[in-house]
């Protein structure tokens, strides 16, 4: 297997001066004409939409094309220059072409792409951005580049270490103490949440939307709630869960109609649960056209009653005598 050097050492050759003249700039390279706000996770870079991500991912894969001898000629020198421009900004972008380029028969590309996340990550003073990649790194499963990746993490490890001993500054956590995220309005926190992919990142636009009173709050945190990702999910549905818990009664029985699932589902439990005296509303959401839905107000009933009434299940047939059960048993109840 060839080594780092050896690998750099045919484009170094030819590319030198491009090396040395070029300042990696992520935002030139993508044709900003200014710096995007901070990224939510990582306060020392900017934040990117989907297509710019896909552009760094197309950066990095023709720059694998070229390395492994797959794109010669003036596509394969454009591929390189490319990949050359790619700064500290396009760390999550170089974390993914890691953990693609480990799967991959030849050595040169992992270990090029190993070496520039190295290289960026030891100039970094950003405590988050680092223990972000030793996760990434971390979870990359091969046997093969086992040892390279191991002496990565450690590396980076020994960086945020190095920096607490020596109390270097942690300028991008000052400045994510400065609120970039408190600046933003919900509708542009909801808009990151249907762009950015980044689990952590959804989970940290989360948090931050919990915190907001406008009820198109409701958008972010049920789009997270319902996320395809499993502790995206589980961390949506918490901070879904606390906003709620500070609504009143009329703002919950409008949510009642939200487009999103759990949105209404929450807004059901948290009246039912507060034995509001708009709560009589939220049994209907026992007809509600989700399943998970129907479940949850079910539940949430059964759990005051102490015992099951009746199951609306499936059917509308069932539904419907759930619904006259519940409110019936509803009415009997001794207000609050």
């Amino acid at each position: 297997m060839p080594g780092a050097s050896d690998c750099l050492a045919t484009f170094r050759r030819s590319h030198l001066v491009i090396a040395l003249l070029v300042h990696p700039c992520l935002w030139l390279a993508l044709g900003q004409a200014e710096p995007r706000p901070p990224h939510p996770f990582a306060p020392s870079l900017p934040a990117l939409t989907d297509e710019q991500e896909n552009h760094l991912d197309g950066v990095i894969d023709r720059f694998m094309q070229f390395d492994t001898g797959r794109l010669p000629g003036a596509a394969g020198s454009r591929a390189l220059d490319d990949f050359l421009k790619l700064d500290a900004e396009a760390m999550p972008a170089l974390l993914r072409g890691l953990r693609k380029a480990a799967d991959l028969e030849h050595s040169c590309p992992v270990l090029v792409i190993a070496k520039r996340i190295r290289t960026l990550l030891m100039r970094s003073t950003d405590r988050q951005l680092l223990d972000f990649a030793r996760d990434e790194i971390a979870a990359i499963d091969s046997r093969r580049y086992r040892g390279l990746l191991t002496e990565l993490r450690v590396q980076v490890s020994a960086r945020q270490a190095g920096l607490d001993r020596n109390g270097v500054p942690d300028r991008a956590a000052e400045k994510a103490n400065s609120g970039p995220l408190a600046r933003l309005t919900v509708d542009e926190l909801n808009r990151r949440v249907r762009q950015v992919r980044d689990e952590k990142v959804l989970t940290t636009l989360g948090r931050e939307l919990a915190r907001r009173e406008e009820p198109v709050a409701a958008l972010g945190l049920g789009l997270l709630a319902s996320s395809v990702y499993p502790e995206v999910r589980q961390a949506g549905s918490k901070a879904l869960t606390e906003w709620l818990a500070g609504r009143k009664g009329p703002e919950l029985r409008t949510l009642l109609g939200h487009e999103i699932a759990p949105v209404r589902q929450g807004a059901a439990v948290r009246l039912l649960a507060s034995r509001d005296s708009q709560a009589l509303d939220a049994l209907v959401l026992l007809k509600d056209a989700v399943a998970s839905v129907r479940r949850g107000v079910h539940a949430e009933l059964v759990r005051q009653a102490g015992k099951d009434l009746a199951d609306p299940g499936d059917q509308a047939t069932s539904q419907e005598e759930a619904l006259a059960r519940w409110l019936d048993w509803w009415s009997a109840q001794p207000e609050k």
